[in-house]
């Protein structure tokens, strides 16, 4: 069973995830969130990342991120199932058995040596797949940017980790938690710096890159092309249905 502390953890995303949506679509907020996070991301994610990167050697780090892929995997075999990806779900279920037991937990990304590609699906994707649509786009505290169609992911993504049915003590969890932000944090620095570099509305240009990332994920990269606008059925008089010009007719004679 679940202790009470998580439980009540729980219990907080549920609240929160049902309330947010009141929000979606509200620009203001949403820029008024994306400040918080990134104050937040000044004074505390940031240093934590560094420490982390200056104190970690790179080869540790590497097997810490592939471990926490790993962990996070369970949530995209399901999905692989629940978009009809059977193939590609026994694919990813094998891949998961062969870095979870020979990977020593996922510390050593075996799976990918042996041609067993990675893949990334959710459950955002999962109902975009389904047809539902995006919904209005909104900035969550710490999490970051979203849609409506992507909050069901967060308790998806929170039942499918192995790590809520091991129920680790809070020794452990919480030193964990903070190691995982870090590590994601220093996987995202290069990215961050990029947009800080080339973007004049940050708020904007993050609101972009998410949406149409979002969408390429959704369709397998197959982008679907844009409808051509229908050409009018009218035709010019001065044309024959071939859509040529027809010939002037012959001068009449002049009289002698």
């Amino acid at each position: 069973m679940m202790t009470r502390d998580r439980r009540m953890s729980t219990a907080v995303i549920v609240v929160c995830l049902t309330a947010l949506p009141l929000f979606g679509g509200c620009e203001s907020l949403n820029r008024f969130t994306t400040g918080f996070n990134r104050g937040l991301d000044r004074v505390i994610l940031k240093p934590i990342s560094k420490v982390y990167v200056a104190v970690t050697p790179k080869p540790i780090r590497k097997g810490l991120g592939n471990a926490f892929d790993n962990l996070a995997y369970p949530n995209v075999i399901l999905n692989d199932f629940l978009q009809g990806k059977f193939r590609q779900g026994f694919g990813d279920l094998g891949r998961f058995t062969v870095n979870s037991t020979i990977g020593i937990g996922g510390l050593l990304d075996v799976a990918t040596r042996m041609g067993l590609e990675a893949h990334d699906e959710d459950f955002g994707q999962t109902l975009g797949v389904w047809g539902a649509p995006a919904g209005p786009y909104m900035v969550l505290p710490v999490l970051g940017p979203t849609t409506l169609r992507d909050l069901p992911d967060y308790p998806v993504r929170f039942v499918t980790n192995p790590l809520l049915y091991a129920n680790p003590p809070i020794e452990a969890s919480v030193p964990l938690g903070v190691v995982r932000a870090a590590d994601s944090r220093s996987r995202a620095e290069d990215s961050i710096k990029s947009r800080d570099e080339a973007a004049v509305d940050r708020y904007l240009f993050t609101r972009e890159a998410y949406l149409q990332h979002r969408l390429f994920l959704i369709h397998d990269g197959q982008m679907p092309l844009p409808e051509l606008p229908e050409l009018p059925d009218d035709e010019d008089e001065d044309t024959d249905q071939s859509g040529t010009i027809p010939p002037p007719p012959p001068p009449a004679d002049s009289p002698d």
